[in-house]
């Protein structure tokens, strides 16, 4: 009995699939060394119509369900518990840092933004560790009674 590979009676078949693994291998290696590890720009363009849209959402917020709602989609988690190893700013104090983290951005459409667009301003010290799908997660109603409770002096 012969124990030794014969590749002429393996044939083209293993060529192929060698060839196929090799395609494979590099197209990863070449996505690897193209991948944008970048953080992301502190100057992406302000929306024109973030203070609109945020007027509309605060029209009818409820603040105490803002304080609620903080709970239910645990952002305490990181705006609470994570302040102490730097994951995220705390709520204390949010609404006069907010009014003026991004001229001219108010604080409300600031809070706005970070909310639904976490990428388009990252605050020095932090990564971009938000959730990047509030936008689809939490319902414009929500997001406003949020953002109503952050403006108040007693989010936390």
């Amino acid at each position: 009995m012969e124990t030794s590979l014969n590749w002429r009676r393996l044939g083209l078949p293993v060529y192929i699939v060698l060839g196929l693994l090799i395609a494979f291998v590099l197209l990863f290696i070449v996505g690897m060394l193209t991948v944008d590890t970048s953080a992301p720009s502190n100057d992406a363009p302000l929306s024109a119509d973030g203070d609109a849209v945020v007027e509309v959402l605060l029209a009818n917020a409820d603040p105490a369900n803002g304080a609620l709602l903080v709970e239910t989609y645990d952002c305490t988690a990181c705006h609470r518990a994570g302040v102490e190893v730097g994951i995220a700013p705390s709520f204390v104090g949010i609404a006069e840092r907010a009014a003026e983290r991004r001229p001219p951005l108010s604080a409300a459409a600031y809070l706005y933004e970070s909310i639904t667009a976490p990428d388009a301003y990252v605050l020095e010290g932090y990564s971009n560790s938000m959730v990047q799908n509030y936008d689809e997660r939490i319902t414009d109603d929500d997001i406003g009674d949020i953002i109503a409770y952050l403006l108040t002096p007693d989010a936390r």
